[in-house]
């Protein structure tokens, strides 16, 4: 993921490149004694919630003096073949350990448009999928990806 800094007179506006991005705003605002954050999330309720996981949960962690304000991340193993977008993504998923599984299973909630609101609503992490490029167009069963907390595992 990489953020694109645009200023503008007194505001700084941040261009995401992930899937879930469309329209994602980051501002700090002067005011009296300091300044004020402005989090601008998607208008899509699914778009909305992976963004503020992303984004929004570390920065108010972070001023509430949190000592590790981002997401916990686990190394999980993909329950099936992944088609990669190509543009960075966090693919909506459950994480399960069997007994005796050094790593966790990840199986994907299924479709990852923006308007499935129930694949949401199951997951518990967010895979970190990279982009695809010529030497990289799927992530195979069995592979080890990130995998970010969003829910209890």
């Amino acid at each position: 993921m990489f953020v694109q800094k645009v200023s503008s007179n007194k505001r700084l506006t941040c261009v995401v490149c992930v899937w879930y991005r469309k329209p994602t705003t980051f501002a700090s605002l002067p005011r009296e004694g300091g300044k004020k954050l402005f989090f601008g999330l998607p208008g899509n309720p699914v778009s909305a919630l992976v963004t503020c996981n992303l984004y929004v949960v570390p920065a108010i962690r972070r001023m509430m003096g949190c000592p590790a304000p981002n997401l916990s991340v686990v190394r999980t193993k993909l329950d099936r073949t992944v088609k990669l977008d190509p543009r960075p993504e966090y693919h909506r998923a459950v994480v399960t350990w069997s007994p005796g599984q050094d790593v966790a299973t990840a199986t994907s909630t299924g479709n990852q448009i923006s308007s499935r609101l129930l694949s949401l609503r199951e997951a518990n992490v967010l895979l970190r999928l990279p982009p695809r490029s010529t030497e990289l167009t799927t992530v195979h069963e069995g592979e080890v990806v990130d995998a970010l907390v969003i829910a209890p595992v």
